[in-house]
């Protein structure tokens, strides 16, 4: 069971952190080495979605290889009966799509942080009074700020990730509008990740080049402009 020193030193380190990349794609070895372009990059927290061929294998690669500067998470757990596996292979936190009976507590019985994910204020309600120490606002483009900001005291201090739709314009307003972090795919971690290269080899060799060429200096530029208005708050 997670204490609440290890709980709150993982929910500062999210904070710190300020976006999360999310890992999703058909290649265990391209993601494997995307995580490490991503922390090249300036990422320092990860995360690979179990809806990926041996997310754990990657999972646990990663944590061989990065120090503790870096927090390694898993994202889609459906069931939180898996997490014991999760922190296994390195999971220090656990995001899902939904929020499962007793998910959050169960979580942190096998050592992780979990994160639920809500759609609307009523589930972020219920989240918090089933343990929840964060959320996951899912998808975020169904959410809006206002409504967020107008909610009671009560829920309107739990922190909050929004994920689903989050890109490079408005990740900015998400943090200024008081997210404590926000998750970040496709358009953080590169297009090419969704190409088997099985089935279509041309296709992820081009979406390699423009990775390298496009897409993973637009990654730089994010984590560059994540530390520059760091700087002059």
């Amino acid at each position: 069971m997670l204490d609440e020193e290890v709980i709150q030193a993982r929910l500062d380190h999210l904070k710190r952190a300020g976006i999360i990349a999310i890992v999703r794609g058909n290649d265990p070895e391209r993601m494997y080495e995307r995580g490490h372009d991503l922390v090249e990059l300036g990422c320092r927290a990860l995360e690979v979605t179990l809806d990926s061929p041996r997310a754990l294998d990657v999972l646990y690669s990663w944590s061989q290889d990065f120090d503790d500067e870096v927090i390694l998470g898993v994202g889609t757990l459906l069931d939180p009966n898996d997490a014991e596996e999760c922190v296994n292979a390195g999971a220090k936190f656990a995001l899902s799509p939904v929020n499962p009976a007793g998910f959050v507590n169960m979580c942190s019985m096998h050592g992780v942080l979990g994160i639920p994910g809500v759609a609307t204020l009523d589930e972020l309600f219920k989240a918090q009074q089933g343990g929840a120490r964060i959320a996951k606002l899912f998808p975020a483009t169904s959410w809006n700020v206002e409504a967020l900001q107008y909610a009671p005291p009560t829920i309107k201090n739990l922190p909050w990730i929004p994920v689903g739709g989050v890109d490079r314009k408005s990740c900015w307003k998400w943090m200024e509008a008081g997210a404590w972090a926000v998750g970040m795919g496709t358009h953080l971690c590169g297009s090419d990740l969704a190409i088997d290269p099985t089935n279509d080899p041309r296709g992820s060799e081009l979406g390699l080049r423009d990775w390298r060429q496009r897409e993973g200096p637009r990654a730089r530029g994010i984590f560059m402009e994540l530390e520059r208005r760091r700087e002059i708050k």
